[in-house]
């Protein structure tokens, strides 16, 4: 998930920070695309470890939901951005903290490898 996180990030500056051509935009979404959508290649794995068995899928379908909803704030809060810091800084400064906020679960949320995942709270 960090590497995704950080080729996103480099595609997302090169995106909103970058004076390039339309064409070259064209082709930087792909990779953006491609490394924005990859962080998610590993949440549903990770995700299911952190819970015991009883509640597994609560907090999984809570974490993903919630996420989900303050997501569907982010556009509404960049459009009222972009009248004083412009489009393109406005989108920067969320994927940026989008990122940041990968880097930091990463390495805080505690690893699972080898841990016992299937009586982890009394039912």
């Amino acid at each position: 998930m960090v590497i995704y996180a950080l080729c996103g990030l480099a595609a997302v500056y090169a995106y909103t920070h970058l004076d390039i051509g339309n064409e070259a935009m064209l082709w930087l979404g792909f990779p953006l695309g491609f490394f924005a959508s990859g962080i998610f290649s590993g949440v549903g794995a990770y995700l299911s470890e952190l819970y015991p068995t009883a509640v597994r899928g609560t907090g999984q379908g809570f974490c993903y939901n919630f996420g989900r909803g303050i997501g569907a704030l982010i556009p509404w809060i960049i459009g009222h951005l972009s009248k004083s810091l412009g489009l393109g800084e406005a989108v920067g400064i969320f994927a940026a903290g989008s990122y940041l906020l990968v880097f930091l679960c990463v390495a805080f949320l505690p690893e699972t490898r080898g841990k016992e995942l299937t009586d982890q709270m009394p039912v």
